[in-house]
């Protein structure tokens, strides 16, 4: 897939799912009682919080509500050497205006990487901050299932993410996440990613600018009511080598399982893996991209609401 055709693609798959999402609302509005729709259908309630992966739902919680996530994102697997890395981040987050949420974060690096050419270090450091802004754009009814929320999360880092070195980077995410209940205690979740980003290369200490994008689904079963949610992920996640698209440097499919349980009424656990299935790095052969991606992700995520 060229730089020229992505944007095509991904405007005509959103363009779709959209044109998909009136006609079910509309449906959905045209049968009324007699269609004898699920609890969680009729009424809009869908369960708060991170009940997915990595892919996220639309939830900006109530006014007044605030949170406190600790993420404990891992990766292992690249092709020049043996790389483990853990990337940890501490988010306080507050919804102090309906249908807005905003989230402050301080992020922190390990790495351990061996057998590379350039590098061989074990490393652990701070690792920059971060600002994210959600708003809801439409809201969940008993005629209308859907949800959609937009955020944006600017962030500095200061490490790079495979070699632990100092690498001063600036960039911004912007996240489209949309979620609905399929069926009784059967939910599902979509996002689509752009991030842009500026940093400076370890090695040469030169500037680029580079460039990712990620879609992702996720479909979640409410296993025990209220209290454990199981289910599974894709991800398809590219690497463009400008800021804002260029050239597709490569591309990689992932799949795998989540699980998210509710410890306490204000405390839950979220688990994912997502092992790497299919992937093609530009101007290298193999099935997988190991040179802009890695082998596997997963994630453990602590959250406490207060």
């Amino acid at each position: 897939m060229t730089s020229a055709n992505f944007p095509r693609v991904l405007g005509a798959i959103l363009a779709t799912f959209l044109s998909g999402v009136g006609v079910h609302a509309a449906d959905l509005g045209a049968r009324g009682p007699a269609a004898a729709p699920s609890p969680d259908a009729a009424t809009g309630e869908f369960p708060g919080g991170d009940i997915f992966g990595f892919t996220s739902g639309t939830d900006v919680g109530k006014v007044g509500d605030r949170g406190l996530a600790l993420e404990s994102s891992g990766a292992y697997g690249i092709r020049a050497g043996r790389y483990h890395g853990l990337s940890q981040k501490l988010e306080l987050s507050g919804t102090f205006v309906e249908n807005w949420s905003f989230a402050g974060s301080l992020f922190g690096v390990w790495t351990s990487l061996r057998n590379n050419p350039d590098f061989n270090r074990t490393a652990y450091g701070f690792d920059g901050v971060s600002l994210e802004v959600r708003h809801r754009l439409i809201e969940r009814s008993a005629t209308n299932p859907f949800a959609l929320t937009l955020a944006i999360e600017p962030r500095w880092s200061r490490l790079d993410g495979i070699s632990g070195q100092r690498a001063t980077g600036y960039g911004a995410e912007v996240k489209l996440q949309i979620d609905a209940p399929v069926a009784d205690r059967l939910f599902w979740a979509a996002n689509a990613n752009f991030a842009s980003s500026r940093t400076r290369d370890p090695l040469d200490l030169t500037w680029s600018n580079a460039s990712a994008t990620a879609l992702s689904t996720a479909l979640t079963y409410e296993a025990i009511k209220e209290t454990l949610f199981v289910g599974a992920e894709a991800r398809w996640q590219q690497a463009w080598s400008k800021g804002f698209f260029g050239k597709l440097d490569g591309q990689a499919f992932y799949f795998g399982p989540t699980i998210a349980w509710a410890a306490k009424e204000n405390v839950t656990i979220n688990a994912v893996f997502l092992p790497q299935i299919a992937g093609k790095a530009r101007g290298v052969s193999g099935p997988l991209d190991l040179d802009n991606f890695n082998r596997a992700n997963y994630r453990l995520k602590i959250a406490v609401s207060f």
